[in-house]
């Protein structure tokens, strides 16, 4: 039996990027190890049972990697944990993903004649990143490119930079995970149901974000930008996800005095419901590898702002799927708001524009395109 193990920073990476993954793996009958930081409240311990439901035959294993670059003793000791782990389980392939554990994985599996797939989901070289992080990491990215099997892009701009300065020969073009556009389009429970469970009113105009609650994520902003519309006191906002940021958000909510208005969820099943039951989708973010988040949105017919970075210019249109803020971000974000607070029409119009274009986005043929791959990797 085939074993192959996945390592990110994060349980919350592995859990929301894997499972087109591992129903491929499940088909060529391998064994399957989860390395990740499973503590730090980066995801609920629901969201893992929910998983586990789905995939029972998972290895978990709890290192305490952490996200940041510059927990530099903290993900050197992890990976002194990691390399007798590799030891032990000496499996015939690791998948890296994000850019920390492609840092630390590709290293280990150097040490151990490892193959390495690498998804980097959060590439950090380009602008949006800080300026130490780009020049950093574009100096992990060479140092490790011979142990990189196949990378997979998860826009194009990654693609193209792994071609021309990494040279690396197997670059896959594939989105964070594939959309089905069904289920976003088609929610459960009608937009008053879900109004009803969270004591907003029927006549609110409902604002959306959903993720993981990190700094890079900026929901600040959408906060800040609701203060700036005292007038508009039938803005909601809902937060759903977990992270590192929520008690800072909590504070900031009611820093702000939004705590009537400021909803947030934590871990949720019930993704297409909410996205049924909102009217914008916002996501100010620094970065985004792929940001399949505004991709569900579009997929349920909601106008985006967001931010074009070099993740989300793939579908973000200025005009057409959403509001591209840069500059002052808060006054962007609440002159974003307004408009579509007050003008039905064009959200309407830019949600039918986003549903449509979600199209390409979707997940069929995904499960058997990463069979294919990983069956060339364990036959080799």
């Amino acid at each position: 039996m085939k074993r192959v193990v996945f390592l990110a920073a994060a349980a919350a990476t592995l859990v929301q990027f894997t499972k087109y993954d591992l129903t491929a793996l499940q088909t060529l009958g391998c064994e399957i190890h989860m390395v990740c930081n499973m503590q730090d409240g980066n995801i609920s311990q629901a969201a893992l049972q929910e998983y586990n439901q789905m995939f029972p035959q998972l290895h978990w294993h709890d290192l305490p990697f952490s996200d940041s670059a510059g927990a530099v003793r903290r993900n050197h000791a992890a990976y002194e944990k990691l390399v007798p782990l590799l030891k032990e389980l000496q499996p015939d392939l690791l998948h890296c993903r994000g850019t920390i554990a492609g840092w630390y994985g590709r290293r280990a599996a150097r040490e151990l004649q490892i193959p390495v797939f690498y998804t980097a989901h959060d590439f950090r070289i380009f602008h949006g990143c800080l300026l130490a992080e780009r020049l950093w990491f574009s100096a992990v990215e060479r140092k490790y490119r011979k142990q990189t099997s196949r990378f997979f892009a998860v826009c194009p701009e990654d693609a193209v930079y792994a071609k021309k300065h990494l040279n690396l020969e197997q670059v896959t073009e594939l989105p964070d995970v594939g959309l089905d556009c069904d289920k976003y389009a088609t929610p459960a429970r009608t937009r008053e149901d879900v109004l009803r469970e969270l004591h907003i009113p029927q006549e609110a105009t409902v604002l959306l974000s959903v993720g993981t609650l990190r700094m890079q994520k900026r929901l600040r902003v959408v906060m800040q930008a609701m203060t700036r519309l005292r007038t508009q006191e039938q803005l909601h906002y809902v937060i759903c996800g977990e992270g590192p940021d929520m008690a800072f958000l909590q504070k900031l909510t009611e820093k702000l005095h939004l705590e009537e208005r400021v909803h947030l969820l934590g871990y949720r099943t019930d993704i297409p419901d909410l996205l049924g039951a909102a009217d914008i989708f916002c996501m100010p973010s620094r970065r985004e590898g792929c940001g399949m988040a505004a991709l569900e949105a579009m997929a349920a017919g909601l106008p985006l702002i967001t931010v074009r970075n070099h993740g989300t210019k793939v579908y973000a249109e200025k005009g057409e799927s959403a509001f591209c803020l840069k500059g002052d971000l808060v006054t962007g974000c609440a002159d974003a708001i307004a408009q579509l607070a007050e003008n039905k029409l064009l959200r309407r119009q830019m949600g039918a524009h986003n549903r449509a274009a979600a199209t390409a986005f979707s997940d069929k043929d995904r499960m058997m395109q990463l069979r294919a791959y990983y069956q060339e990797a364990l036959t080799e």
